[in-house]
């Protein structure tokens, strides 16, 4: 069934060089602007392709046919939808977050993907959710969405962090649950192959594609998806506080430009270049280097995560630290926006 691997990026080639030329005639493009500064309309296919792929290889692979997983893709294609209309015209805020809401819903009730305990937050003291469990499981969900959708903001970033995460959970999942841990790595490969058409380290002097919201939406829901169900339950393949590791990157930069946000008076979702590539770009780094250092950030994240799996480090322990990185990071991006007025932070 590992056939499945290649497919899933053999398929992820074709269907790019497929769709972009489709994608000028149907609009479907980003255009240059204050905010969104690359060179020429580029395709915004990635997601669609993505997609398909993995679609594709459910159809072929008997792994995606247990344990959820075609209940996965199948609450993605309302998300691609939306993310697909909203790449093509904009669709309101509040109507994506609608439709975001009910399919994270729709994943804690009828697929049971729902956080139950949120573990040892202290010594000796687990905490579970009870009666809150759907509600946080909902606000969880969303957040990791929204959070992989504003890391994306430079050539090849947002591929890479999915890439690195998605397979740094298929290797946890699979002494557990090989299906899972294919379906997992399926993620990967198909983010391989939109990486050749994202990533300037393939010899590009810029992206030839853009994944858009339709990508960043669905492959958020996914991730929180493994990480809510591989993190509950008996023989859980990571604790909750492990999932906070393996995503930590995306969610120490949302959290704090969040906060700053806030702090200011503006909505957490107004847009900003206040994000962390935002800042090394701003401080004369250029993209490959900025893609590098946060990469390596995101795998010392990954290297500590699986480490305190090995080494039997206290959940609460690691919480406490996370929490002390998160005070850490926030401090340090908060000095360098203050030292950059150009960047027109909220």
């Amino acid at each position: 069934m590992y056939y499945a691997l290649p497919a899933s990026l053999g398929i992820t080639v074709v269907l790019i060089l497929m769709l972009n030329p489709l994608a000028t005639v149907v609009g479907l493009l980003d255009q240059p602007s204050n905010r969104k500064q690359h060179a020429g309309a580029v395709p915004l296919i990635g997601g669609i392709a993505i997609y398909s792929s993995l679609i594709l290889c459910a159809m072929a692979a008997p792994a995606w046919q247990v344990n959820g997983g075609l209940g996965l893709l199948g609450l993605c294609f309302p998300i691609l939808a939306i993310g697909v209309a909203d790449d093509r015209w904009d669709v309101s805020f509040k109507g994506r977050m609608a439709l975001e809401v009910l399919c994270c819903l729709a994943a804690a009730e009828w697929f049971g993907v729902r956080l139950v305990s949120l573990g040892e937050l202290w010594p000796g003291i687990s905490l579970t959710l009870g009666w809150l469990g759907t509600p946080v499981t909902v606000f969880s969900m969303v957040g990791v969405m929204n959070a992989f959708n504003m890391v994306d903001g430079v050539d090849g970033l947002s591929g890479s962090l999915g890439f690195m995460i998605f397979g740094a959970l298929a290797l946890l999942a699979f002494p557990v649950d090989a299906n899972v841990a294919l379906q997992l790595f399926c993620f990967s490969a198909a983010l391989f192959g939109f990486l050749i058409f994202n990533s300037r380290f393939f010899g590009r002097s810029r992206a030839a594609v853009f994944m858009g919201d339709a990508g960043t939406m669905i492959l958020g829901f996914a991730l929180s998806w493994y990480m809510i169900s591989l993190s509950q339950g008996e023989g859980a393949a990571i604790t909750p506080v492990m999932a906070l590791w393996l995503f930590a990157i995306p969610l120490l930069d949302t959290a704090a430009v969040s906060i700053r946000r806030l702090r200011c008076g503006c909505s957490p979702f107004s847009p900003d270049r206040g994000h962390l590539h935002h800042l090394f770009l701003a401080f004369g780094t250029n993209v490959n280097r900025t893609v590098l250092i946060i990469l390596a950030m995101q795998v010392a994240c990954i290297a500590y995560a699986f480490a305190s799996q090995r080494l039997d480090i206290p959940e609460w322990i690691s919480f406490w630290l996370f929490i002390v990185v998160f005070g850490a990071y926030y401090l340090a991006t908060a000095h360098a926006c203050n030292r950059k007025e150009s960047l027109n932070v909220c």
